[in-house]
């Protein structure tokens, strides 16, 4: 396989975006992100974040990775996601990071991409890496059934005490608007929390329930605690950060690096309530970079979408019978 990156983008101390094609399909167009927290240092947190799927096929309305659809990586691609990263910094792989966080989070649904499976079993024997602990977010689509079996079984038998995250974007306690953002079948916050029972035992990190805030959608801390158990489910907030989606769709954000207490109040309902709660707020330099999930890629195929409509070569699109010239293995 051939790495072909496209576009670097952002600053090497805070975030670098990659935008690269893994196959001779022009709709084969990835990102992947290496960060840090600007609070800690690379050597007390790295994180890494991939993309699982050629854009996405659930569409939520305010992120930009539904732009496009072309299918599922495979394990071979996301992990040369990663190694892309890593071998800038770490040839030899070994990695002294004291949380050596992979997100895969950039673009796609990882549940609905079986290889994933394969991915998580291959990594800790790739790197040298005690710090490893890698993060799935994920709509819980109901297609993933199996998929979320697996996970359980791989995560028992690999990544204890604490090394893996499990995140459930939840984003409203509105259910039929919860349906309008991401529209997918997808389980409900019943079948979320049994599988948190089952997910969760002392020593691990518990399941996050994400609320991307918005004043459009509501969060009523009443129905969080009637469906969710805080012994197992924590809460993190965030911003609804301005994709070309969510700018489109009218969406506003409660939560910014510019009013960081829009959250206090239902924050202080949630931990009354007995829920850990988590702020996160992205660096603004990040949003201004385009960081956000889905941006780049899309923006670069409709780039090159654009420039083959006028009849000019795209980026990395190589004339028929010839191959691309940009190349990285």
């Amino acid at each position: 396989m051939v790495m072909e990156i496209l576009e670097t983008r952002g600053r090497d101390e805070l975030a670098q975006i990659f935008v690269a094609r893994l196959r001779p399909d022009p709709m084969s167009l990835v990102e992947f992100v290496d960060a840090v927290d600007p609070r800690y240092p690379r050597k007390h947190k790295w994180v890494v974040t991939v993309s699982t799927q050629f854009g996405c096929p659930v569409k939520c309305t305010f992120c930009d990775s539904g732009g496009f659809f072309a299918g599922n990586l495979t394990a071979d691609e996301i992990l040369a996601e990663i190694d892309h990263v890593v071998r800038r910094r770490a040839p030899d792989g070994r990695i002294d990071s004291d949380k050596f966080k992979i997100h895969f989070a950039r673009m796609g649904e990882p549940a609905l991409n079986p290889a994933m499976i394969e991915v998580l079993e291959r990594l800790p024997g790739i790197y040298s890496a005690p710090g490893l602990i890698p993060c799935i977010p994920t709509v819980a689509p109901s297609a993933g059934r199996d998929f979320f079996d697996e996970l359980l079984a791989v995560k028992r038998r690999l990544y204890g005490d604490g090394h893996f995250q499990l995140q459930f974007s939840v984003n409203t306690t509105d259910v039929d608007l919860r349906d309008r953002l991401m529209p997918v079948s997808k389980w409900g916050f019943d079948e979320i929390d049994e599988y948190a029972h089952r997910w969760y035992v002392p020593g691990d990190r518990k399941v996050v329930l994400n609320f991307a805030l918005s004043p459009d959608n509501p969060v009523d801390a009443d129905v969080v605690a009637r469906h969710f158990d805080p012994g197992c489910c924590m809460i993190k907030v965030t911003p609804i950060n301005p994709t070309d989606m969510a700018v489109k769709n009218g969406f506003r954000t409660m939560l910014s690096a510019s009013d960081p207490t829009g959250a206090d109040a239902l924050v202080s309902r949630l931990r009354d309530r007995g829920f850990s709660c988590v702020v996160s707020i992205g660096d603004p330099e990040e949003i201004e970079i385009g960081s956000n999930c889905g941006q780049a890629a899309t923006r670069l195929l409709r780039e090159e979408l654009h420039s083959q409509r006028k009849g000019v070569l795209a980026p990395g699109v190589a004339p028929q019978g010839h191959a691309p010239s940009r190349r990285a293995t």
